[in-house]
């Protein structure tokens, strides 16, 4: 009998206890409004290597990093909320009756690496030794803090895209991957925990007491082979132990337990049974895959994170290489369900081939898209406009005649200055409103609508858009400077100094809105 997981039970509290703190914050931010500390995640801690800008989640990612050189890989297992996803979900799909099994091959094992490295360390290799060729005027910014913001939910995706985002890193990379299969295969920071990990002190250790049963590598839901690695080094020595300490929890002999037992640089992770599940020339096609399906979703209507490409690329990648499998070998299972039989697809086999035959086509769709719009920009840089709109309306939404499945905000207001130059205000009206649609409005994009409207509108129209505009939104500095602007212009001078005075007076530090009202009593 395994023994209850009293350590178990105290991470899952603690994890939970992240999650409502979490919840919190974010809740007490949206009700309330006004200041609130920076976003307390590591990837804010870009704006460091960017632009100097010391804030919570830097600061976070700091302490995160030197307390694994100190204590281990201990955050991903006791505080990270996209591991308690995994681990929820993965627990969720065993009380159903699916086991996930670890997907094991090699080279994907280095994309959190490069993520981590792109992330944060190429910001600094740009500006060190490329930059004083391409760039020579650019400079180092100041070093500066903001642990406040205004502005908490500016850095992450809306909420409407949140909700599948944490399904693909949750219930769909748990399911295909195994548990903790995000953390393994996608996770950027992990590139930096793990290699700290090998040269912390701390590890899983064992006493005389070991019998060899492997209830510790049965139970590790990190896919860590611990029995192997205590046997050969008297401790845990594979960078992807996460000190979850359920191995701890398995061991019906009190044989393990976590402490100081020197680094594990320099000593070889246990692969006498491991197995992987791809060949060394299938890793270079599943390397492949993964690379293309990164490129073709990241950025993809303008909408996907990183982050979130690289859990769609991994999920793909998986399906197609499953959907592989199922045409080229004779026997072919999923779990516990059997897909081929002695080259005989069973009846959820075939819908399996129907699922990678549609996963194929969606990367190839998006890919297309991406190329597309890449083309389209290429186009109308070189002064193209014709070939321009073409890529653009091919790369846009099946309802204009395209091939994508939704628009893209910047390829709409790309178009739109197309439409301006060529005439066409209308359809450049249609775009601007659909882009403000899509994302939101903001003071760009209602700027640059009111630019269109001042060319095919006629003045009253034009007037009551600015006034139901700066009615809303008296901040927006732009709008206000570009309705000063058409009020001069019209011949409307009185309407433009009233104007300008409410402008400045909402907006006292507008440095250009001052400038303005002085142009306007010359």
């Amino acid at each position: 009998m395994i023994p209850k997981k009293k350590r178990g039970r105290l991470r899952w509290t603690i994890l939970i206890l992240v999650q409502v703190l979490i919840l919190l914050h974010v809740g007490l931010w949206f009700i309330f409004g006004g200041e609130t500390i920076t976003p307390i995640e590591p990837s804010e801690g870009m704006e460091f290597v960017k632009n100097g800008v010391i804030n919570a989640g830097a600061i976070f990612f700091a302490l995160a990093l030197i307390s694994t050189w100190i204590f281990g890989r201990w955050f991903c297992g006791w505080g990270c909320h996209i591991v308690f996803l995994q681990d929820w979900c993965y627990a969720l799909l065993r009380k159903f009756g699916v086991r996930p099994k670890p997907f094991r091959v090699r080279l994907l094992g280095w994309v959190p690496l490069f993520l981590g490295m792109y992330m944060f360390v190429w910001p600094l290799f740009y500006r060190i030794a490329i930059a004083p060729w391409l760039q020579p005027n650019l400079r180092w910014p100041s070093i500066t803090t903001d642990l406040t913001t205004s502005e908490f939910w500016e850095s992450f995706v809306s909420p409407l895209l949140a909700i599948p985002f944490l399904f693909i890193c949750g219930f769909a990379t748990v399911y295909v991957l195994g548990a903790k299969g995000f953390c393994t295969y996608g996770c950027p920071y992990g590139g930096f925990f793990s290699p700290l990990d090998r040269i912390s002190p701390m590890h899983i250790q064992v006493n005389d007491n070991c019998q060899q049963c492997g209830k510790c590598t049965a139970a590790c839901t990190s896919n860590v082979r611990v029995h192997e690695e205590v046997h050969l080094h008297k401790m845990v020595v594979d960078s992807g132990c996460m000190k979850t300490m359920d191995c701890i929890d398995a061991c019906p002999n009190d044989a393990l337990s976590v402490g100081f037992s020197g680094i594990a640089l320099g000593k070889q992770i246990a692969r006498k049974t491991q197995k992987y599940d791809v060949s060394i020339a299938g890793e270079f096609g599943i390397a492949t895959i993964f690379i293309v399906g990164f490129f073709s979703f990241r950025g993809l209507y303008a909408s996907v994170p990183m982050l979130m490409a690289v859990g769609m690329s991994l999920v793909c990648t998986w399906i197609i290489w499953k959907g592989v499998q199922l045409l080229k070998v004779q026997n072919v299972s999923l779990h516990r369900n059997q897909l081929k039989y002695h080259g005989v697809l069973k009846p959820i086999g075939k819908l399996a081939i129907l699922f990678f035959m549609l996963t194929m086509l969606f990367v190839i769709q998006s890919a297309a898209v991406q190329l597309l719009g890449a083309a389209g920009n290429s186009s109308s840089k070189n002064g193209d406009l014709q070939r321009a709109l073409f890529c653009y309306k091919l790369s846009g939404p099946m309802t204009d005649g395209g091939i994508g499945f939704a628009s893209n905000p910047n390829i709409d207001r790309a178009m739109s200055k197309i439409h301006d130059v060529q005439g066409d205000f209308e359809e450049s009206e249609r775009l601007l409103r659909r882009l403000n649609n899509f994302v939101g409005e903001d003071q760009m994009g209602m700027m640059l609508l009111g630019q269109n409207l001042q060319l095919h509108r006629d003045s009253q129209y034009v007037h009551q858009f600015y006034l139901d505009t700066l009615e809303v939104h008296n901040h927006w500095t732009l709008v206000w400077e570009d309705y000063v602007a058409w009020l001069r212009r019209a011949g409307r001078h009185e309407e433009a100094v009233d104007a300008s005075f409410a402008a400045n007076t909402m907006n006292p530090e507008a440095v250009r809105l001052q400038l303005q009202w002085q142009l306007l009593h010359k």
